[in-house]
């Protein structure tokens, strides 16, 4: 049977970004605190306790979820938070249609809830899907060659919103099957994204100047 790694229910999902939605963004994305103490107090004021520190600050929230700040060094800006919402591991290849499987079903109960609390979504689609947002991700946001290749990421879902500062939240589906071009067991994951929308606009400068 496949390893569950991470499985936060659609009411759970909800639940967090309804917290997520009210809290000051401009602070989050200002960046955390270095001081033990003051990283401390500040991550309280969100009603988050700090876990540790890798690449940003992972945190636990008062609805049981870790969030991780993503961060390009100490201090420094927050450029994107996000919470693993479901995850499963393949022990072998003969298990990855079955992680797939889930991982839709997971999915089409995750996006519905999220509908539920944002609307619909400003785009939806599928790695073939023309038009594929420009989105910042961990490095580059994988090319149309990459996506055809590994078929990476294989779902995603896009909101926008014309509030100042306000995140662009990005729900993904990864399903992890494949590696320089080889089969690998799945490694399936469904992550929710809340992107400071002022590094989403400074990476698409960059891409296209």
């Amino acid at each position: 049977m496949p390893s569950l790694t991470a499985h936060r229910t659609p009411d759970q999902l909800v639940a967090e970004l309804e917290r997520l939605i009210g809290v000051d963004w401009p602070t989050v994305w200002s960046g955390v605190p270095q001081d033990a103490q003051e990283r401390a107090a500040w991550c309280a004021g969100f009603g988050w306790r700090p876990l540790w520190a890798e690449a940003g600050l992972r945190v636990r929230t008062d609805v049981g979820g870790r969030l991780h700040l993503v961060a390009r060094a100490p201090g420094g800006p927050v450029t994107r938070i996000d919470h693993t919402v479901w995850a499963a591991r393949a022990r072998h290849l003969d298990e990855n249609a079955h992680v797939t499987d889930l991982a839709e079903g997971r999915w089409t109960d995750s996006l519905t809830a999220l509908r539920g609390l944002l609307g619909n979504p400003t785009w939806n689609g599928t790695w073939e899907t023309p038009e594929f947002p420009e989105l910042p991700w961990s490095g580059a946001w994988p090319d149309a060659r990459w996506r055809a290749e590994h078929q990476d990421p294989y779902r995603v879902s896009v909101w926008r919103f014309r509030v100042p500062r306000a995140p662009v939240f990005e729900l993904r589906m990864t399903r992890g099957v494949t590696a320089r071009n080889r089969p690998v067991p799945a490694d399936a994951r469904i992550v929710l994204a809340c992107h400071d929308p002022d590094h989403v606009e400074s990476r698409r400068q960059e891409r296209r100047g």
